[in-house]
């Protein structure tokens, strides 16, 4: 907690670091579109695979379209492509921080009167906030995509029905959860390898302790974060007051 704190106290001076924060923006985000493209796609065809064979037993096809946005942007978007970004971009955040508390750069900083927290932590943090969101949204519309051409275009599902029951169902509330899950999402990832960077003591054995303990740490902590937010989060937008 008091490591947050500290964070989020010097975030009154990101202006300060704004190159910073660009470049760990283009790092989070912009350099993990390639990865979530591909797992999207099979992510999302999978998905439709699966639905329409399942619910062909029962007749219901024409829910395909719906199940998959719903599924897709309330939790595979957030969730899948929050554990592929902590694989990614997390696990190189702990290496990196960990490296430079090992190689006494931190201390370095310091001594400069630079404050660590203004200049490694919160760009990141703020960074994986951004970006994670509009990482999410990405997955879920490429995920959907893939899973309706296999659903339409190879199991023989129409084209129109799918998409009437997606947006039948995909509404605000969808939305939100994607969002805010994304942003809580990000920001839990960036802040868990920043902290376990900084507790790095050693060697080389630390910046491999401090990788896998960010990774490991950040899924777990993705997993009951999820949990927390659907359960707290509207299910359908009439509660939101929108129609």
């Amino acid at each position: 907690m008091v490591f947050v704190e500290q964070t989020f106290q010097s975030s009154s001076k990101i202006w300060k670091r704004r190159g910073i924060l660009i470049n760990q923006c283009e790092f989070i985000g912009v350099s993990s579109i390639g990865i979530l493209t591909v797992a999207a796609i099979f992510m999302g065809a999978a998905l439709g695979y699966q639905l329409y064979v399942s619910f062909e037993i029962f007749g219901a096809q024409a829910l395909v379209g719906g199940t998959i946005g719903v599924s897709i942007f309330r939790e595979m978007g957030p969730v899948i492509g929050a554990i592929m970004v902590t694989g990614r971009a997390g696990a190189a955040i702990g290496a990196e921080i960990s490296s430079m508390r090992v190689s006494e750069q931190i201390d370095a900083l310091e001594v400069m009167g630079v404050n660590p927290y203004e200049y490694l932590v919160m760009p990141r943090v703020l960074a994986g906030a951004l970006m994670m969101p509009l990482l999410a949204f990405i997955f879920g519309g490429i995920a959907t995509l893939a899973a309706s051409a296999l659903a339409c275009g190879v199991m023989g599902l129409s084209w129109p029905v799918f998409w009437a029951q997606f947006r039948l169902w995909v509404d605000y509330a969808e939305l939100l959860h994607c969002f805010v899950k994304g942003m809580s999402f990000g920001a839990s990832l960036t802040i868990l390898g920043c902290f376990y960077g900084f507790r790095a003591q050693g060697g080389a054995m630390a910046v491999g302790l401090a990788t896998r303990s960010t990774v490991v740490a950040s899924c777990l902590t993705i997993l009951l974060l999820d949990y927390f937010w659907t359960m707290v989060l509207p299910i359908r937008a009439a509660t939101l007051g929108v129609h």
